[in-house]
């Protein structure tokens, strides 16, 4: 499902406009809308659309580090999809490389890794070391 799709879903609208403080996006609980960047290319606008709707998500109102994390983490779960995390893990280990071939930011990568239960991480592990459970 794409961000469009999920933002309908959920009752949120998405508008292209510049949001404040030089900010590549942003929530308005009120409004019930995100505001994207209109500048921002493929990537970084799928990233902040879908981390914009984890503050959706969470109702976040405000800002802080708390939030930014439960948004960033929910993003990087719709970004990155186990099995395509495990395919771009065999060819590489470079971060910049991961992100690259799951077309999603660097940060969204560590975001999705941090968000790994331990038993997802084992299991993902073995997959990429050719061991399955």
């Amino acid at each position: 499902m794409g961000y469009e799709q999920k933002a309908e879903e959920m009752g949120v609208r998405i508008l292209y406009k510049n949001p404040p403080n030089g900010w590549w996006g942003c929530w308005d609980p009120d409004k019930r809308r995100i505001l994207i960047h209109p500048a921002l290319g493929y990537i970084q606008r799928r990233s902040t659309a879908w981390h914009e709707l984890g503050h959706a998500h969470y109702e976040h109102v405000g800002c802080n580090p708390k939030q930014e994390l439960q948004a960033r983490e929910w993003a990087a779960r719709h970004l990155i999809k186990p099995q395509a995390f495990i395919d771009a893990a065999r060819i590489t280990d470079d971060l910049l490389s991961i992100a690259h071939r799951l077309h999603v930011m660097p940060d969204d990568v560590k975001a999705w890794e941090k968000s790994l239960t331990l038993e997802e991480l084992i299991h993902i592990r073995k997959e990429i070391n050719g061991h399955p459970d």
